[in-house]
Formats: structure tokens, C-alpha cells, sequence
């Protein structure tokens, strides 16, 4: 089933198509996952591995239809790739493999099960970098899949041979040689995402992108942020306020309000619109192409146009995986209090 967007952008693909309609977001997304593939981010056979679980549990065809060349030219055979249906545990996995996928299983699933002793075996098998990179790629990986799900994108192009060897999309030209130095005082900075600071240099430049350079308003994004990390249970999401959303209007009198019960509520019907797409992307993304959605995809195109829809998808999917990447890898204290930050890449 073709995406039930009504325009697109050129691409090779019909993701390239939806995506491409907000071009500068897309092209710090091409760049972060190119960057994935290093290998000082996860071995190419794990990361692959767990591209193609996480694409499983999403059936999300056209990612399961793709083979990353470094990780079949590193040994990945199809042998194994057909075991993924069966889960993490099935035999034809190594202990590192199994660990991988199961961290990967439980990311999309149930973030919060992740525990103490599965981080302590993950940190044996591919070090606390490894995990950081592992938690990063899960992030990036359920997200757009998500983002092609929800939008239409995610079905096979008949007229291609499947399986199909692919490159990562390439890095963005416009990105500094270096990762930009830390502030030390900055929360994110200061987590364990800082062990990959190539990569989370890349993430930093696409999230600055979503929140500067975009056509949907900063308190409609912080809306979907808000609702997101209720769902999720992200303390730092939840207790965080973004001060232009904030300056723009948002206040806490109306944050209060993006709680379940929000359509009897006083926020204005667009955050209503907003509320109830991240519901469909976080609870039911398959959902977004039946009749019971019919009328949300008409709102959503109504009061914020293909490409304002396409960035709200791209910020849902990055929401969504940070936030589970601050449940999965426990670092967050629980009496983390309610502050307005800086909106990032301000």
C-alpha cells in the first residue's frame, strides 16, 4: 500500500519521498545512520542483526527486504537472518548475539523491563560503549520504523530482487570533521551518550535541526514530546520544559492538560490533532492506514500540511527512541525535578 501522503519528494525510495519533504531533517537522519555502521559504534553483524529483529516486531517489509553490505560481508548469511523470527533466544544466536536481541526485544516492547543485571551482561559482552551504541541504534531503528509505518512507507517496490544489498545513506557534507566539544553542565552531555560522541554529536545536529528549521510550531512539537514521554515514563522528557514552547505559549497550566481525558480539555484542537497521532505511533502505528484513522489523517493534513505531518512523524520517532534510551539504559534519577531548558540547538 502506497504512503496516504498526498505529495512527495524525488527519492529512490518512497521513504526518500515522504522524507524528503522536510530535506534539510532528512539529510541529518542520512548522516546519523551512516554513523551507526562504525565500528567503534557495534560490531556490523549486531547492529544488522538488530535492525532486522526491530524490523520484524514493526513489520515493517521493505527494511526486512534490506541486507547492509558490511554486516554480510563481515558473515552475516541469510542462514541466520531467517532464525530472527523465532526471538533472541533461539539457538542459532552466540551468547552476544542473543544478549543483543533481547536488549533490542525488550527496547521496542517494554523499555522499562530492561534491568540492572541485563545491563551488567550487555556491559560484558560488548562494553559500556557497546551498549550506549546498541541502546542508540534501537533508538534510531524503532523509530523510523515507526515513521515509516505510520506514513505508508514501509511496503516493498515490486518491481525489485529481494533480498537487496545496501550502502548506509551517507554522511551529511555539511557536518563538522569533529564532534563539537561538551558542555559539561549539559544534561545530555552529561549521560552516557557522551561514550559515543561521534554519534551523538550527529543526533544533536538532526534534533537542533527539528526544533529551528521546521514548519510545525515549537508548542504543537512540545505537545508530542509531552504526551510521548507520559507513555514512554522518560522522567527527564517528563519533567522537562523547553523554554520557546514555553515563550510561544505553552504553559504548565495547559501541559497539565496533555494527559489522558485531553479531549474534553481546553488545548487547542491542532495539539488534540497531535496528541492522538502520537497515541496511533506509539500504541497502534498500523492503525494510521485504516478507516478507524481516516479522520485523524485528514486533521493532521488539514492543520499542518505533508510536510508538516512528515516532521511530526521524524520528531515522534526521536522522542520516542531517546526517551526509551533514558529508561533502557537507567539513567535518570527518580527525584529528577520539573525545570525549563534551553530548547536544543538553540
Amino acid at each position: 500500500m502506497p504512503s496516504w501522503l498526498p505529495e512527495s519528494a524525488e527519492g529512490l525510495t518512497e521513504l526518500d519521498g515522504a522524507f524528503g519533504l522536510r530535506p534539510a531533517l532528512h539529510t541529518r537522519y542520512r548522516d546519523y545512520v551512516t554513523r551507526l555502521w562504525s565500528p567503534g559504534v557495534l560490531d556490523p553483524v549486531l547492529t544488522e542483526l538488530v535492525r532486522l529483529r526491530i524490523a520484524g516486531l514493526h513489520e515493517c517489509s521493505v527494511e526486512q527486504a534490506a541486507r547492509t553490505r558490511a554486516a554480510v560481508h563481515a558473515g552475516l548469511d541469510e542462514a541466520r537472518i531467517a532464525r530472527l523470527e523465532f526471538g533472541s533466544g533461539d539457538a542459532a544466536f552466540t551468547p552476544t548475539e542473543s544478549a543483543c536481541l533481547l536488549f533490542a526485544e525488550q527496547f521496542v516492547l517494554a523499555p522499562e523491563s530492561v534491568t540492572d543485571d541485563d545491563r551488567k551482561v550487555l556491559t560484558g559482552f560488548v562494553g559500556e560503549k557497546g551498549l550506549v551504541g546498541l541502546a542508540m541504534a534501537c533508538a534510531v531503528y524503532d523509530g523510523f520504523d515507526r515513521f515509516q509505518v505510520v506514513l505508508g512507507t514501509q511496503d516493498t517496490d515490486p518491481d525489485l530482487p529481494y533480498p537487496v544489498l545496501v550502502n548506509p545513506p551517507g554522511l551529511d557534507p555539511d557536518a563538522p570533521a569533529e564532534p563539537p566539544g561538551f558542555d559539561p553542565g549539559n544534561a545530555i552531555a552529561g549521560s552516557p551518550l557522551a561514550l559515543q560522541p561521534d554519534l551523538l554529536a550527529s543526533f544533536l545536529r538532526m534534533y537542533g535541526t527539528l526544533w529551528w528549521d521546521g514548519v510545525v510550531d515549537h508548542p504543537t512539537k512540545e505537545v508530542a514530546r509531552l504526551r510521548n514521554a507520559r507513555v514512554i515514563g522518560c522522567r527527564y522528557c517528563r519533567n522537562v520544559r523547553f523554554a520557546q514552547a514555553r515563550e510561544d505559549g505553552l504553559g504548565e497550566d495547559l501541559v497539565e492538560l496533555i494527559e489522558d481525558g485531553f479531549e474534553e480539555s481546553a488545548l487547542e484542537e491542532r495539539h488534540k490533532v497531535v496528541i492522538r497521532f502520537t497515541d496511533f505511533f506509539l500504541g497502534d502505528p498500523h492503525g494510521m492506514a485504516t478507516d478507524r484513522a481516516a479522520d485523524l489523517r485528514d486533521d493532521l493534513l488539514a492543520a499542518f500540511g505533508p510536510d508538516g505531518t512528515v516532521e511530526l512523524a521524524a520528531a515522534l520517532a526521536l522522542f520516542m527512541g531517546f526517551a526509551k534510551i533514558a529508561v533502557t539504559l537507567g539513567s535518570v534519577p527518580a527525584d529528577f525535578p520539573t525545570m525549563v531548558i534551553p530548547t536544543p540547538g538553540g
